[in-house]
């Protein structure tokens, strides 16, 4: 058994890390500000609740195998968190993004690849310097903890509780059915990778005390495919492609309105990172259709209204679309 520290909470990666190491029979303790409830989280997980950014002192007094940091976004905060928690034999594990890298149009990008430089140190917005925030975090990780440390590059990472709606979107519509608007890729490969695997493997990971630095984007997929499979019932289910010309001078927005949907070459690279690292240390992916029906069915018990979703093209709007391209086509 691990003494493990998961700082953040348990919202949607956390919960399925909280819940993967309690699975494995280890000991987690929640550092967190209380935000998130610890619903659907295992009763025996412990709590400390505080800022990160205020006070580490609540830290001082405990001592943790592995520290699995979850949402560290800014270098000086995260260098805090891990010189605080620095003691012998403890291991960090920082989950970061592959958005790190500095040129994201490039295919088979590896964990070896150019990383984004952050410019000044002491941004407070997370917003455009993302990638390059990761990347200056990822670095303090490693300059505090050297070879005690594991930096996990996930991309997309969706199934139950994605409360971003970035994937939740498909599955939730393919049960709503009618007539689905899709945009109709030139370049139809899409990666993701459901959080229960990416929690698993972080366990295993930690288990073994396996250091180094991780992508962790998941399997390649068909987006016509992956709509497809979300179709509950095809009897009630139309998929309507549409032109990406149509829809970018229609100002339909890219990844947000339409999820998985990117036309520009500049962020294409991300799709085809290579994995092998991680699949050789056993990163697994499940078959899509559980992701997809385990999605759906957490997604309907929330009973959302069109207005409350973070992501997707509201209904109204894709009427509207599809009145618009089915008057153009005909």
């Amino acid at each position: 058994m691990m003494k493990v520290l998961l700082i953040g909470g348990t919202r949607f990666l956390g919960k399925h890390v909280a819940d993967s190491f309690n699975n494995n029979h280890h000991e987690v303790t929640l550092f967190h500000r209380g935000k998130t409830a610890k619903e659907g989280v295992t009763e025996n997980v412990h709590e400390i609740i505080g800022d990160r950014d205020l006070d580490l002192s609540l830290l001082e007094k405990g001592s943790w195998d592995i520290i699995v940091d979850t949402c560290g976004y800014f270098p000086k905060q995260v260098r805090r968190s891990a010189e605080a928690l620095n003691k012998e034999g403890t291991f960090y594990i920082f989950v970061s993004s592959v958005s790190v890298y500095e040129d994201q149009s490039v295919r088979n990008i590896t964990e070896d690849s150019k990383t984004a430089e952050l410019i000044d140190p002491n941004i407070t917005e997370v917003g455009e310097h993302y990638g390059a925030l990761k990347a200056a975090c990822e670095q303090e990780v490693l300059d505090v903890f050297g070879d005690n440390a594991l930096i996990v590059r996930p991309g997309l990472i969706v199934g139950p509780y994605d409360y971003t709606d970035r994937f939740t979107y498909w599955p939730a519509r393919g049960v709503r059915g009618g007539e689905i608007l899709i945009p109709e890729m030139k370049d139809p490969t899409v990666r993701f990778i459901d959080v229960r695997d990416l929690a698993n493997w972080i366990v295993r990971m930690a288990e073994n005390k396996e250091n180094g630095i991780y992508q962790a984007v998941g399997g390649v997929y068909d987006f016509n495919e992956v709509v497809h499979k979300c179709l509950i019932s095809q009897e009630h289910s139309t998929i309507v492609p549409v032109s990406e010309s149509f829809l970018l001078k229609e100002h339909v927005g890219e990844w947000v309105e339409l999820p998985l949907w990117i036309s520009s070459e500049d962020y294409r690279g991300l799709d085809y990172a290579d994995d092998s690292k991680a699949i050789n240390k056993g990163l697994l992916f499940r078959p899509i259709e559980e992701t997809i029906k385990d999605t759906a069915d957490w997604s309907l018990g929330r009973n959302l209204k069109p207005d409350d979703w973070k992501a997707g093209i509201h209904p109204d709007k894709e009427k509207t679309l599809l009145k618009k391209w089915n008057e153009k086509v005909k």
